[in-house]
């Protein structure tokens, strides 16, 4: 007999299959609602992929604009210590980005607690420097929070349910 589901071989006397704990001797309506809960979760953390890729994405512009940044007319005159700093802030932000599929939760989650932090020191320096650009910071903080919490939310789906994650992720389950 095989799981109507994962086609994995199980016993006669199986009521739920060991692989994807589809409910083999369940009722129509709690066979249907587990494929319906799996194909829920399936979407979610395709969705939450999606929304890490719009974060890399993010990060790379972030990077970029502080590398670029104090090199361009715009940028007035600065000093050579807040070159350093907006190069450093830069690469950091550019290492996170590649980072992004390796550890998603880490190479968000540093860069935007990074962003907050370094919007809060503005503000307290001069509230008035955290008002300019602030469509921009509002931009970059949703986006970078937006896929924090899309990859915290799949992560939690794939903790609970390790055939949707030997599927979507093998070997890594």
């Amino acid at each position: 007999m095989k799981c109507k589901y994962c086609q994995t071989e199980t016993t006669e006397e199986t009521a739920e299959c060991n692989v994807c704990r589809y409910p083999i001797k369940g009722t129509e309506k709690e066979q249907a609602s587990f494929v319906a809960k799996q194909i829920i979760q399936k979407r979610e953390v395709e969705e939450s992929y999606e929304k890490l890729k719009k974060a890399r994405n993010i990060l790379f512009i972030i990077g970029g604009f502080y590398i670029v940044f104090p090199f361009t007319p715009l940028s007035g005159t600065i000093t050579q210590f807040a070159i350093i700093v907006s190069v450093i802030l830069g690469a950091i932000f550019t290492i996170f980005a590649f980072l992004t599929y390796k550890s998603p939760l880490v190479a968000i989650g540093i860069p935007l607690f990074l962003t907050l932090a370094f919007y809060v020191v503005l503000l307290l320096i001069n509230p008035m420097l955290l008002f300019k650009g602030l469509l921009w910071k509002i931009i970059i903080v949703s986006g970078l929070g937006y896929g924090f919490a899309s990859v915290w939310k799949s992560n939690q789906i794939l903790k609970e349910n390790q055939y949707l994650a030997s599927i979507l992720r093998p070997g890594q389950s």
